[in-house]
């Protein structure tokens, strides 16, 4: 009998099984999406980083987030900035051998933990990139109204809280949109 229950809650839930002719239809299926402009947004600023101020896109992450936050732990930029904590201790050695931040032990801090700080010459490379990087964020937002921004980042927002949702069965309101289209009949095999 327990077996039966997990093996239907395992799938979709019951009565949203899409019949074999019909197949998700990545143009529209929102992972997928998302995914494809989260990885061609990376892959542009980590050319334009590069290649403009022979930083990575991490480095550029770490400053931006100095400059916006003040002094911060190590733990705050990774935790905060949404990084991950290999990278970041990797790029904070990087950045201190070349001058743009300083680590200082934090003697207030129960935990020993450390306080990194923009130098002089990280604070210039924020500024200098920071006039360009508002002209490259309009440049992607074009036409878009403010209105239009706003609910595309209230859409984000909303679609990161639900993440943890998607394994779990929940009571409506299940969405009606419809992420599949007709299946391809050849058999390419």
């Amino acid at each position: 009998m327990e077996q039966t229950k997990k093996t239907k809650s395992a799938g979709a839930p019951q009565g949203l099984r899409a019949p074999a002719s019909q197949a998700i239809d990545f143009e529209r299926y929102v992972p997928t999406v998302v995914s494809r402009l989260s990885v061609k947004l990376r892959a542009s600023a980590k050319v334009y980083f590069q290649e403009s101020y022979g930083i990575t896109l991490l480095d550029w992450r770490i400053i931006s987030f100095l400059a916006a936050d003040g002094p911060s732990s190590a733990y705050d930029i990774w935790t905060l900035g949404s990084l991950e904590k290999a990278a970041v201790s990797r790029a904070l050695r990087g950045l201190v051998d070349r001058g743009i931040i300083v680590i200082r032990n934090d003697r207030k801090s129960a935990r020993r933990r450390s306080v990194v700080s923009l130098t002089k010459a990280g604070r210039r490379l924020h500024d200098l990139t920071f006039d360009e990087i508002i002209v490259r964020h309009q440049r992607l937002v074009g036409d878009l109204t403010r209105e239009q921004i706003e609910t595309f980042i209230w859409t984000a927002q909303h679609l990161e809280g639900r993440i943890a949702l998607m394994d779990k069965e929940i009571d409506p309101p299940l969405s009606d949109y419809d992420p599949t289209k007709a299946a391809d009949p050849i058999d390419r095999k």
